[in-house]
């Protein structure tokens, strides 16, 4: 007579259960490795983007005249482009209030004489909740990179009507 083991068919399936468990608990660590690259890979190009968007967004000029109206057209599109309202406005700076919302562009507008004697026009855009207190990417950085990355681009070319 053949001898039937009982436990073999329960031992079977312990093991299928303890291969599932590790597939299930190493499968998200395995994914969230990933994850976290491709988020660090994007957090430097939107990075690099940010640079270069702040670069473009300074205008030099040279005249009086066209820096008076460079000027004006810089504090038209603070304005019209922050979240919030403008705070201080005067000869060298204009500037927003921190909106109480977090995910909000405000702007603050700069002007500085160069060593050559030219003046320069410089946007500066910022967005509660794009850093951390940790100084690293906030919940909404992506959101808040795409929204300065679009404003600060779009001043060269509404400071070009100026000149």
């Amino acid at each position: 007579m053949k001898r039937v083991d009982s436990c073999a068919g329960t031992r079977n399936v312990m093991k299928r259960v303890a291969c599932w468990l590790c597939v299930s608990m190493l499968g998200p660590a395995l994914i969230s490795g990933c994850a976290n690259a491709a988020r660090e890979a994007a957090f430097r190009r939107e990075e690099l983007a940010l640079f270069e968007a702040r670069q473009q967004a300074t205008v030099r000029c040279e005249a009086q005249d066209a820096c008076e109206a460079a000027w004006a057209r810089a504090r038209a599109f603070v304005a019209t482009h922050s979240a919030s309202r403008i705070v201080r406005a005067g000869d060298t700076l204009i500037e927003t209030a921190r909106p109480h919302s977090f995910g909000f562009v405000y702007l603050a507008a700069l002007k500085q004489q160069t060593v050559e004697g030219h003046t320069l026009i410089q946007l500066k855009a910022m967005c509660r909740g794009m850093y951390g207190t940790d100084g690293n990417a906030g919940v909404l950085y992506s959101t808040c990179a795409n929204s300065i990355i679009t404003i600060e681009g779009e001043f060269r070319a509404w400071m070009s009507t100026a000149q």
